[in-house]
């Protein structure tokens, strides 16, 4: 087994598709194919399923993905210390991003990190917010931005974010019209357009309807966010969005947007690294930086607890 062929099997699953890990490669895809197979031969098992969706890596990929990772990981903390950047963070560092987080969140970032650390080779995978954490635990990402508060297996996440949910409805609708608030079990009952599971934003409304036992009515399933918000205000449809990102861009000016209430759903937005895995000088770097970015957001981008960003400066 060559350390090749475990860059290659690692591209393989964070692309989920044979021909995008060849192009993000640069290897011929016949020739990427035929790694993958003398891989599988060589270990006497099937690492990946072919389907509809893409490449899906087995019990037996996800394995050799984490391990493979740790042993990169490892052999480039090496490449890290002979060349002694302690100092100066440098190498590659890879951070997973929400989609409904990027557009508040990547630019910021990738200017601070160009500006304070340019031997840093900085790498943004934005994505559903329900792949963070596989992306995270078969070491794809280095970090990553994940929803939710309860302690996620396998993983070290810091809060640094609670943000409420609001309901969504188009402009000037009979039921939107006239209300401050919407009441959770009632706009359950509606027909609702909601993200597919594992997104972050479906869990957080199932978990909330859970204790009322009323299930979401939902009608239609779209994980795009952006197309969420103009399915509603075309009149749809109704959705329950993230109130930051409901409020965001020209499309905001055709909804509706209510708080809920009764109970109302705040939902905790965090930053996390594989517990197994220790992040190397430039991830560190790029985690710090990123802790600094949440703690200087606008009050009215996000609705800020208080920060471990602080914190962490105080302790530079």
């Amino acid at each position: 087994m060559e350390l090749r062929q475990l860059r290659y099997f690692l591209g393989i699953v964070e692309q989920g598709s044979l021909s995008r890990a060849a192009e993000f490669l640069h290897v011929a895809q016949p020739a990427l194919s035929l790694h993958l197979k003398r891989l599988e031969e060589e270990l006497g098992c099937q690492l990946v399923q072919r389907s509809s969706r893409g490449i899906i890596p087995t019990e037996f990929g996800h394995r050799l993905a984490q391990r493979a990772n740790i042993l990169l990981q490892d052999l480039a903390g090496l490449h890290d210390e002979v060349r002694g950047i302690a100092a100066v963070p440098a190498g590659s560092a890879t951070v997973g991003i929400p989609t409904s987080l990027g557009s508040i969140l990547t630019v910021p970032l990738v200017t601070a990190i160009r500006e304070r650390f340019p031997q840093v080779r900085l790498r943004v995978a934005e994505g559903l917010s329900g792949h963070m954490q596989e992306w995270l635990l078969v070491g794809s990402v280095d970090l990553a931005v994940v929803f939710g508060g309860s302690p996620i297996s396998g993983l070290i996440a810091q809060a640094v974010i609670r943000e409420p949910l609001a309901f969504v409805a188009p402009r000037d609708d009979v039921i939107a019209a006239g209300r401050a608030t919407m009441d959770l079990g009632d706009a359950l009952d509606l027909p609702l357009i909601l993200p597919g599971r594992p997104h972050a934003l479906r869990e957080e409304v199932e978990f909330a309807a859970r204790k009322l036992r009323r299930p979401p009515n939902v009608i239609v399933e779209v994980d795009a966010l952006d197309q969420i918000k103009s399915l509603v205000a075309m009149r749809a449809g109704y959705s329950i969005l993230s109130s930051r990102f409901a409020h965001q861009g020209p499309i905001a000016s055709e909804l509706a947007i209510l708080p809920l209430s009764d109970p109302a759903i705040e939902r905790t937005i965090s930053l996390a690294h594989a517990q197994n895995r220790p992040m190397s000088i430039a991830a560190r770097a790029v985690y710090s930086t990123m802790l600094e970015l949440f703690s200087d957001f606008r009050p009215e981008a996000v609705q800020s607890s208080p920060s471990a960003a602080r914190a962490h400066r105080s302790r530079r």
